[in-house]
């Protein structure tokens, strides 16, 4: 255990972290959430190559995946604040310039860029936020912000198709969403002085802990993996067998599944230690692929997929949470940083990896390696968990 966590409290500032889930929300929905939702009108209305588009966005990703650890140096030195109103008013701008774009190549030079606006804006420099100020209080702070945040989905998508029956285009769309994006930096607060020094560390050797978090964000990581193969490849591979187009709509209770979990970890955080539930978590994302293994028909895969949803909500409360409890105070934010971008590359190269799966062994293949991919990290994490209690830290 490290002293990250050791202060206690959820604080009576709670505004504080309102204003964080509801920036979380708004940012999640510009950044995020609203490119795959526009993405096939953006494609009809101009005919730009759909390889093309989609390069430029998965780019984008990459690119927020290798900057994690950057924007996790900038909290760490006490300028979470300014540097996340900074990043999101120039991701305002780039969807801005996107959507007034009438060349590829500009527009998908935004796309890319926009990956710097999501490394310093969104979850991880909020997390880090949260647990430098709160300790352990951080838990409570942490799912309020999940909590909020994960309806992004549920309010980018319908709002989507709200503007397109209205005839707003993709180009009014993004152009909205830039408007939602300068909101949410509206929102975000402030840091006292006295804040900014706290959340300043002590010097330590910048090897120190190093190793466990990049095992930590590899145990992580395959997890995330498995999760973006089902997301990408599942509803394709499911209307293939069955014929049947409801397949496709099977992800939208991904979101509703995620706050579900989140709101049951909610109730029973209080009575559960990190070190236990953390492997109790990795275990309970085994049961999506084995029972889509074992049953055929819709009904299984919508059952997989609440668990999967479930699992994965809580998934993104507890990678930061154990790494405060693991990691040392020194640095943290740099760290949790590398954390995520381990996270965010494996994301990156799973659609590819599972097509490619996919289109070699089939459907029971590409299960077969999410459930390798989460076997593997639930094998990870329990040797963390050893190396944890005897002490052997690398």
């Amino acid at each position: 255990m490290n002293a990250v966590l050791q202060t206690t409290g959820w604080p009576r500032d709670r505004g504080f972290v309102a204003r964080h889930a509801l920036a979380q929300l708004l940012l999640w929905s510009a950044f995020y959430y609203l490119l795959p939702a526009i993405l096939p009108r953006l494609l009809a209305e101009t005919g730009w190559s759909a390889v093309t588009v989609s390069a430029a966005m998965t780019a984008g990703f990459v690119l927020w995946a290798l900057l994690s650890p950057l924007a996790g140096h900038v909290v760490d030195r006490g300028r979470a604040a300014q540097a996340m109103r900074l990043a999101g008013v120039l991701g305002a701008g780039l969807l801005l310039a996107a959507a007034l774009a009438q060349d590829m190549r500009v527009a998908g030079a935004a796309l890319v860029l926009l990956g710097g606006p999501m490394a310093m804006t969104l979850y991880d420099p909020c997390f880090s936020v949260m647990i430098r100020r709160y300790g352990a209080g951080a838990r409570g702070a942490i799912t309020a912000v999940t909590l909020v945040a994960g309806f992004a989905t549920l309010l980018t998508f319908p709002l989507v198709a709200v503007l397109d029956a209205a005839g707003a285009g993709w180009r009014g769309t993004m152009i909205l969403f830039a408007a939602a994006a300068l909101l949410g930096v509206a929102l975000l607060p402030r840091e006292a002085a006295a804040a900014r020094r706290t959340a300043q560390p002590q010097p330590q050797p910048p090897v120190a802990g190093t190793g466990r978090a990049v095992a930590l964000g590899t145990a992580f990581a395959l997890i995330m993996f498995g999760h973006a193969l089902l997301l990408f490849q599942l509803p394709v591979q499911l209307m293939r067998a069955t014929g049947e187009d409801a397949a496709l709509l099977l992800p939208m209770v991904l979101g509703p599944a995620q706050i579900a979990g989140r709101l049951a970890w909610e109730a029973a955080r209080s009575r559960l230690r990190l070190e236990r539930a953390a492997p109790g978590l990795f275990a309970l994302m085994l049961l999506p692929p084995v029972l889509l293994l074992l049953v055929d028909g819709l009904a299984a895969a919508l059952a997989a997929l609440v668990i999967q949803g479930a699992g994965y909500g809580v998934h993104t409360i507890l990678r930061p949470l154990l790494a405060a409890h693991w990691l040392p105070a020194a640095g943290f934010a740099r760290r949790l940083g590398v954390i995520a971008m381990i996270g965010l590359l494996m994301m990156a190269v799973a659609p590819l990896a599972g097509a490619w799966i996919a289109a070699g062994y089939g459907f029971g293949g590409l299960l077969g390696l999410v459930l390798l991919a989460d076997l593997a990290g639930l094998t990870l994490l329990l040797g963390l968990v050893a190396a944890a209690r005897r002490g052997a830290w690398a």
